[in-house]
């Protein structure tokens, strides 16, 4: 039998599954990303329908408690997003000083010409 609860968290990943696909429309995001976030929502929803496996993947590591796994899973999963989100952030910092050091030398050798 489907809890209300149970119930309210299939409703919202399947919310969020929606929001993906508009996204993906949009063309805000790609084919594999979009891809991720079916799998994740999917997976959401295989462990509300079914807590009886995650209780035996909990046994398997010998966690007493469901929740310390919820909660050890959910600290992997904003570590590993942060780190990603870090290392774009990065990236992108790096293209920037580029292409500023690249428009003010255009532009030094713009203002050495006309002189």
């Amino acid at each position: 039998m489907i809890l209300g609860l149970q119930l309210l968290a299939v409703v919202f990943a399947l919310l969020m599954v929606y929001f993906a696909f508009v996204n993906y429309k949009r063309k805000e995001i790609n084919r594999v990303e979009i891809g991720i976030w079916v799998l994740a929502w999917t997976i959401a929803i295989v462990m509300v329908l079914f807590p009886d496996t995650l209780r035996t993947i909990a046994q398997t590591f010998f966690i007493s408690r469901l929740l310390d796994l919820m909660i050890m899973g959910g600290f992997l999963l904003v570590i590993t997003m942060v780190s990603i989100a870090y290392i774009k952030t990065r990236q992108i910092e790096r293209k920037i000083d580029e292409l500023v050091r690249r428009t003010a030398l255009k532009d030094l050798k713009k203002t050495r010409v006309k002189k």
